[in-house]
C-alpha cells in the first residue's frame, strides 16, 4: 500500500514537471484525473451543477496560469480542493454583492455594457476555429458533436434522433473529442487550453 502511494506521488511529480514546461498533454491528464472529483465536491457546496461546472473551468484555468509553481506544492490533492473551496466562497460573495447592487439600482438589461468590438472579434475568431476543426471530423462524429455540444441534446435524445444506441453515441462523442484535441493542439495551439477547459464535457 505504501509502495503504491509512493509510485502515485512519483507519477504526480513527473506530471507537474512536464506541466511546468507547458506540456499540454500533461495538463489534459491532470484535468482528467481531477475534474470529476472536483466537480462533485463543488456541486455539494454550491448545490448547482451549472455553477460547479463553471468553477471547475475557472479552477483549471488558474492551474494552467500557475503551472510553473505547482511543482513546489506538497499535496496537490489538498491544494486543488482548497482552490475549489475558495472559488466557491468567492462566487457566493460576488453573488451576494451583485444581488445588492442590482436591487439598489434596479438595473435593467438596457443599462448593461455592450460587448466591445474586440470582445466580438475574439469570440468570432474562436468560434470560427472550432467550427473549422469540427468540419475535419468524420461525418458521424460531426453530427454527434454538434447535437451534443452546440444543440445541447442529451445522449439519449441523440441516439433516438440518429437511430443508434446510447453507447454508440457516447463512443462517437469520445472519439470526436479525441480527434478534436489532436486537430486543435496541432493546428491552433494557442486555442488548445481554452478549448480543453471550456468545451470538454463531463461524462
Amino acid at each position: 500500500m505504501e509502495e503504491d502511494s509512493k509510485q502515485i506521488k512519483q507519477q504526480e511529480i513527473e506530471l507537474l514537471l512536464r506541466l511546468r514546461d507547458g506540456d499540454e498533454e500533461a495538463f489534459a491528464i491532470l484535468f482528467n484525473w481531477y475534474k470529476d472529483k472536483l466537480y462533485g465536491f463543488l456541486v455539494g457546496i454550491t448545490r448547482s451543477e451549472d455553477k460547479a461546472h463553471d468553477l471547475v473551468q475557472d479552477l483549471f484555468l488558474k492551474v494552467w496560469q500557475n503551472r510553473e509553481s505547482l511543482v513546489d506544492v506538497g499535496n496537490l490533492n489538498a491544494y486543488l480542493y482548497s482552490i475549489a473551496k475558495n472559488l466557491a466562497f468567492d462566487s457566493f460573495r460576488r453573488f451576494s454583492k451583485e444581488t445588492l447592487i442590482l436591487e439598489e439600482l434596479s438595473l435593467s438589461d438596457d443599462t448593461l455594457p455592450d460587448p466591445t468590438p474586440a470582445d466580438i472579434l475574439i469570440e468570432k475568431e474562436l468560434s470560427e476555429r472550432i467550427a473549422a476543426a469540427v468540419k475535419r471530423l468524420p461525418l458521424q462524429q460531426q453530427k454527434v458533436y454538434v447535437l451534443r455540444k452546440e444543440k445541447g441534446l442529451q445522449h439519449e435524445e441523440i441516439a433516438k434522433m440518429l437511430d443508434l444506441s446510447v453507447s454508440t453515441i457516447k463512443n462517437h462523442m469520445k472519439r470526436a473529442l479525441g480527434n478534436l484535441r489532436k486537430i486543435i493542439s496541432y493546428s491552433y495551439p494557442d486555442l488548445f487550453i481554452f478549448w480543453l477547459v471550456l468545451f470538454l464535457p463531463f461524462f
